[in-house]
């Protein structure tokens, strides 16, 4: 099982060739319509660049609101939004990054409620103290501290005030559509928690949608959330086309692709799937595309392993599965059992039965994943 993989980059360099998406030039910032003021496209520029993971190129950009006229508030607001995807995607993640990102957050929330006690009719605050709220609850999920209950409630009333505002505010629309990750201590871009109901699942994506469709800075933001409450809702077939969108306009960040793949996967499109990812790990291993979280690294691995067994690709799908194995050393995902599973399989087809039955007793003796040990049983009598 330590055996060196060094075969696999070469095997994934000649099976598949990069795609165009992911050895493009990087994506410029979309053109912002002509009607955006210099604060808004500068606020949406910056957010263009944290989703490329040009996380220094994006907080330059932020600096620049605070440059005359001054824009603290937003500057402050983009800081935090912007630390968000550092915490989530780079490699290696910040160590502070986040903390003095919370702390500059708390500074905008008192700053700002100060002005919005002198100018309470003001859209323009309310949809930022309303986003700093909702994102301060993010980034303090990320850090598991305890999340405000009662900021994140101020910050849903002031994003509702600034929506019915005479003055356009789509932008918070974002906000209302992030509740679906703050509700009951959700993870943001991860795997949900029960007890959301359907309401909250609609209302996120009529929010988020209106927010990726009509939003000032908000847009592509959006988008990337919806992305993720498509797959984890299972509306796999809706995930896969933005997922493909986000990839083309994002293509040195590999995590839409990722989704992508997932859900193709999902839906039992494994030949599709097994193009997708093999294709994101052939730019991964050429450094086309920004280093994966390890989370993000046993996903693409295990899930191009699955497609590829799925496909009779045998000799892939077994470097593929023992990639994903490395990625969980410690065993602590149940989808690494079942890549021991289908490993023993493929070392049965490879005629090494006795490495089959010692990676078969081995899962005999773990946890129990749903009917695991019952199909490991049976996999051991078909040896005897």
């Amino acid at each position: 099982m330590q055996r060196c993989l060094f075969l696999l980059p070469c095997i994934l360099l000649l099976c598949y060739c990069l795609p165009q998406t992911l050895v493009a030039a990087p994506a410029e910032p979309v053109p912002a319509p002509d009607t955006l003021t210099p604060t808004l496209a500068l606020m949406r520029a910056a957010l263009h660049q944290a989703l490329q993971l040009r996380f220094t190129a994006a907080l330059e950009v932020a600096m620049r609101l605070e440059q005359p006229p001054q824009h603290l508030l937003e500057a402050q607001l983009m800081r935090g939004i912007i630390a968000y995807f550092q915490a989530q995607w780079q490699i290696p993640p910040p160590s502070s990054t986040r903390q003095a990102s919370l702390k500059g957050l708390a500074t905008l929330l008192e700053a700002g409620q100060r002005q919005l006690r002198r100018s309470p009719r003001t859209p323009r605050l309310q949809l930022i103290l309303g986003l700093a709220a909702i994102f301060q609850g993010l980034l303090q999920q990320q850090s598991g501290a305890s999340l405000d209950a009662a900021m994140l409630a101020q910050g849903r009333t002031w994003l509702q005030q600034a929506l019915m505002a005479p003055d356009t505010m789509p932008d918070a629309h974002l906000g209302l559509g992030l509740w679906y990750f703050v509700d009951l201590g959700r993870p943001g871009l991860l795997p949900r928690l029960a007890g959301a109901g359907h309401d909250t699942t609609t209302e996120a994506i009529y929010h988020l949608r209106q927010a990726a469709e009509s939003g000032h800075f908000s847009g592509e933001v959006a988008r990337t959330f919806l992305v993720r409450v498509y797959e984890l809702e299972k509306r796999y077939q809706e995930a896969i086309p933005l997922g493909q969108a986000l990839q083309t306009a994002f293509p040195g960040n590999g995590y839409y692709a990722l989704v992508s793949g997932r859900s193709q996967c999902a839906l039992g499109q494994y030949a599709l799937c097994a193009t997708t990812l093999g294709q994101l790990a052939a730019a991964l291993q050429a450094a086309v595309i920004e280093p994966l979280s390890r989370d993000d690294r046993f996903d693409l691995y295990y899930f191009w392993g699955q497609a590829l067994y799925e496909t009779a690709q045998d000799a892939l799908a077994f470097e593929a599965f023992r990639q994903a194995i490395n990625q969980d050393p410690g065993n602590t995902r149940d989808a690494s059992l079942w890549a021991k599973y289908y490993l023993g399989i493929l070392y049965e087809r490879r005629g090494e039965v006795k490495t089959a039955r010692q990676l078969y007793h081995t899962l005999l003796r773990g946890r129990n994943v749903d009917d695991l040990q019952q199909q490991v049983e049976q996999r051991l009598d078909q040896l005897r």
